[in-house]
């Protein structure tokens, strides 16, 4: 058998694997490409979240500090055992 009677009778065999395979190749390579492009995009938006998830806890930690200091002078300002008359210049047990 020669090469070229080899080559018409199975040429649909040889010509259509390779085809497929250099595609999903190429196919493959564009969306490995296209998903590194992507992951970059998105990094400067996650670094924002790093810096503000933690700020954000820090604002509302400082504000339920404030409003549990407010809660406790209150208390402390009606209370029987620590509401005396302070001496001039003496500071409070508490803010």
């Amino acid at each position: 058998m020669s090469f070229l009677s080899f080559w018409r009778r199975y040429r649909v065999s040889i010509i259509f694997p390779a085809l497929t395979i250099s595609s999903i190749y190429a196919d493959y390579s564009y969306t490995r490409k296209w998903k590194q492009q992507k992951q970059l995009s998105q990094i400067p938006q996650e670094q924002y979240l790093w810096c503000a998830i933690p700020l954000a806890g820090y604002g509302f930690g400082w504000f339920l500090d404030n409003k549990e200091t407010e809660r406790m002078t209150m208390f402390r300002d009606k209370s029987a055992l620590y509401g005396r008359v302070l001496k001039e210049g003496e500071k409070p047990s508490w803010p």
